[in-house]
């Protein structure tokens, strides 16, 4: 036993590494899981502008909301609409 006592102080040595480093491998797989659903979210939060910026596109064809668009952003009022103004 006492000529191989530097195979089990091995032994130990490299199980502690060996455990050190399965814990940080987890804690990189947790952070990588973080950034996936991050980017899951961001996705659809993409897809979801690229839906409605394809609808406005669509829509600028059309009359109706042309008017309705110029009526919000401009303040524009077409002839025979009241146009109300609000005081703060």
């Amino acid at each position: 036993m006492k000529k191989w006592w530097w195979v089990f102080t091995f032994a130990i040595v490299a199980y502690g590494l060996y455990e050190q480093a399965a814990m940080k491998l987890e804690k990189e797989i947790s952070n990588l899981d973080k950034q996936i659903e991050s980017l899951k979210s961001r996705i659809e939060e993409a897809k979801a502008k690229h839906r409605e910026l394809a609808l406005q596109q669509e829509s600028l064809n059309d009359p109706a909301w042309i008017e309705l668009t110029l009526i919000r952003t401009l303040g524009m009022v077409p002839e025979g609409y009241t146009k109300v103004y609000y005081r703060p």
